[in-house]
């Protein structure tokens, strides 16, 4: 199988409906492969669009987090593992989650390990549980516990054309995040138009891949090495939400997308270990307009929308045909290389 980490270190660059739009379109595209959708942000976006979209898939959320000590969510998981840190409890798959059962519009071969608030308190425990001298790879076995809880579903679900799971992650470099950086084969790193993603890259190069020689951004890179953990190799960066003319970035958005590329290539010439082999992908990702309102609020797949007016909460919206069409085209671009 293989595993597609969203992340950036810096927010608002469009990661839940990236990893909501990628997924579905990657299961749709490959019916006989089952996706895996672990949703690693405390905010729950994405698990929220999985099961209906805003309205429904609200009140669906919130019922899967009522559900007390015996909740069915990646939190819940990491409760049973605070209590057993260093084993796996066997309890796995009954985590995973038929998002089909919830929302109709999702293909029967997308699975959900749904978001959980609780990842921010349980953070400071996986720190401290990290952190004891006893046993010596008590830091390795907390970080593996995403991709454990992923590999036992994965084995439950495998068939001929195998598994892929896309992890959406926090900005946040909490012990959370760690876990799902640990979990990823592969790392996409949306990013927006603007100087805080340029800089946010060299941000990753270091918390990550410890590129830098300042002692306090190698702790979570050299503990990977101690223990001989791989490190997510950089797959692609997407250059978001760009507004465009004839087809192409306009040029305050080329200018600033071409400051993120060297940025990337410039790490990439400094340390291509790092990366795919060949160098990293750059997607332009075109602004989705409406698209994206209206996908997330009634958790509906991209290709499942036509031109047309939707109802969003008491209003509208109209998705016209070409920048659909156009934000079609870029996704379907990007899923046929995953």
């Amino acid at each position: 199988m293989m595993n597609y980490g969203i992340w950036n270190n810096k927010g608002g660059v469009g990661k839940s409906f990236l990893s909501f739009t990628l997924a579905l379109e990657h299961a749709h595209n490959n019916p006989n492969k089952k996706i895996i959708l672990a949703d690693m942000c405390p905010q729950a976006n994405l698990s929220e669009m999985i099961l209906g979209g805003n309205g429904k898939g609200n009140a669906n959320l919130e019922k899967v987090l009522a559900e007390g000590e015996g909740r069915k969510t990646i939190g819940g998981y990491f409760d049973e593992r605070i209590a057993s840190p260093h084993r796996t409890t066997g309890n796995e798959t009954s985590y995973l989650i038929s998002a089909c059962d919830y929302n109709e519009e999702i293909p029967s071969n997308v699975y959900l390990l749904c978001g959980d608030p609780s990842l921010e308190l349980q953070a400071q425990v996986m720190n401290q549980i990290g952190s004891q001298t006893l046993p010596v790879t008590a830091w390795k076995n907390v970080h593996l516990w995403l991709r454990e809880l992923i590999n036992a579903c994965a084995r439950k679900l495998g068939d001929a054309d195998g598994v892929t799971a896309f992890i959406d992650c926090n900005p946040s470099f909490s012990a959370y995040t760690e876990l799902a950086l640990v979990a990823s084969d592969n790392l996409v790193l949306p990013c927006s138009c603007d100087g805080s993603s340029a800089r946010a890259i060299n941000n990753v190069a270091s918390l990550v891949y410890g590129a830098r020689n300042h002692q306090s951004d190698r702790g979570f890179f050299k503990m990977c090495q101690r223990f001989d953990m791989k490190l997510p190799l950089i797959h692609s960066v997407i250059l978001n939400r760009s507004t465009q003319y004839n087809k192409a970035a306009s040029k305050a958005f080329a200018a600033m997308f071409e400051a993120i590329k060297n940025a990337v290539l410039n790490f990439y010439t400094s340390r291509p270990d790092c990366f795919i082999a060949g160098g990293p992908n750059f997607i332009d990702m075109p602004d989705n307009h409406s698209v994206a309102i209206v996908s997330s609020h009634l958790g509906k797949p991209l290709y499942a929308i036509t031109p047309g007016k939707y109802g969003v909460h008491d209003v509208t919206p109209q998705i016209n045909p070409e920048p659909l069409e156009r934000y079609k085209d870029a996704i379907t671009g990007f899923e046929k290389i995953i």
